[in-house]
């Protein structure tokens, strides 16, 4: 969601880049650098992190510390455009600690705090109280506030709890932010139960065989069942779904089993975006749903999040025999043993369904690259 309130220009020349994944925050205004905000060591998140779920409360704690930033509010009753729903495609009425990273129209162009991934949790603080609360959403933000680059919108609820008063969506004023513990401080404040996921083999699955390494190693892995169907080619099947080829490699059956699992998700611009790819988006757009089918086979580390346009340059040049990318700036949408993978019924009557999913006919290729995994 970016709000019609928050579609201003980036004013005074300032952007911030609030390293706060790397411990570091750098301010640039013509020539000014302000460095050393965190202890590198305390902000890197956990590697397995889970953030809270929907909560009916913010819980306040103690003012904190951390960089004085530009903030605003955005949502609630005098604040209808802005909806409910945030770019994440999480319902943000459900999940109130919540904030906007601003900078741009897009996730990956929204980066005045460096491009946070969301779920990111940040220490709000504002007057004499503080929250925990989770990027859920991107906005194009404005010009400096009080003379602080303005990097943060405010969900009202949260922004209420904290104590400022709601202006109908218009309040703007600094806040300090810092990142909590690496732990995660939501549970010093009382916003989520102090107590560790049960240990692998004491009731939780250890990550999956086909887990990657380094970074990817809490990745679910490719699921496994699908349908399978004679031949070489791919089938759609009344609910939706796909029937894989008996014939086809393993990688091409666990790039259907993955589109499978999201087939019907709605669209949602940005949607996707910011989340691993081993976790299931509540929405998607075109990109990120091509990259869970491309994460699927592991052809994509968890961590990948881009745009349609990078992958004009996946893989190897031209259309492959079992799986072909079309990808330009604007779109993405792939052929998966002749079954097409899209965001929409391009292809006119008799297409499919209207949305994410599988689609039966052929659609124009006309301005797109066409790109396949080596060896598909």
């Amino acid at each position: 969601m970016i709000s019609s309130r928050r579609r201003q220009g980036i004013g005074g020349g300032a952007l911030l880049a609030l390293g706060l994944l790397t411990g570091t925050v750098v301010v640039v205004a013509g020539s000014a650098v302000l460095a050393a905000l965190l202890d590198a060591a305390a902000a890197a998140p956990a590697p397995c992190a889970t953030p809270p779920a929907a909560t009916a409360a913010i819980a306040i704690g103690p003012p904190g510390h951390g960089t004085v930033v530009g903030a605003t509010e955005y949502g609630g009753p005098g604040d209808p455009s802005s909806g409910v729903v945030g770019a994440s495609g999480m319902n943000l009425l459900a999940h109130p600690d919540s904030y906007a990273e601003l900078g741009g129209t897009t996730f990956q162009t929204a980066r005045m705090m460096g491009g946070l991934p969301y779920m990111t949790p940040l220490r709000i603080t504002w007057a004499a109280h503080s929250a925990i609360a989770y990027k859920r959403d991107f906005g194009l933000g404005g010009g400096p506030i009080d003379g602080h680059p303005r990097v943060i919108d405010l969900w009202w609820q949260l922004a209420g709890r904290l104590g400022i008063p709601y202006e109908n969506g218009l309040w703007s004023g600094t806040v300090r932010l810092e990142r909590p513990p690496s732990t995660g401080a939501g549970s010093v404040l009382g916003q989520v139960p102090a107590t560790a996921p049960p240990a692998s083999g004491a009731g939780a699955p250890g990550p999956a065989s086909g887990a990657r390494a380094g970074g990817d190693a809490c990745a679910a892995g490719p699921p496994t069942a699908v349908a399978l169907t004679p031949g070489e080619r791919a089938v759609l099947l009344p609910s939706g779904l796909a029937a894989a080829p008996a014939a086809a490699p393993a990688a091409v059956k666990a790039m259907i089993a993955a589109g499978n699992q999201i087939a019907g998700k709605p669209y949602l611009y940005g949607g996707g975006h910011g989340l691993p790819l081993s976790e299931i988006a509540p929405a998607y757009d075109c990109s990120s749903s091509a990259e869970h089918l491309l994460y699927g086979a592991g052809l994509l580390p968890a961590g990948y999040g881009g745009p349609s346009g990078q992958l004009e340059s996946f893989g190897a040049p031209g259309p492959g025999r079992w799986v072909t990318i079309y990808a330009n700036p604007d779109h993405v949408f792939l052929y998966v043993a002749g079954l097409r993978w899209d965001t929409a019924d391009a292809a006119g009557p008799g297409d499919g369904s209207a949305g994410i999913g599988w689609h039966p006919l052929i659609r124009s290729s006309a301005g797109f690259v066409a790109r396949h995994p080596a060896g598909l």
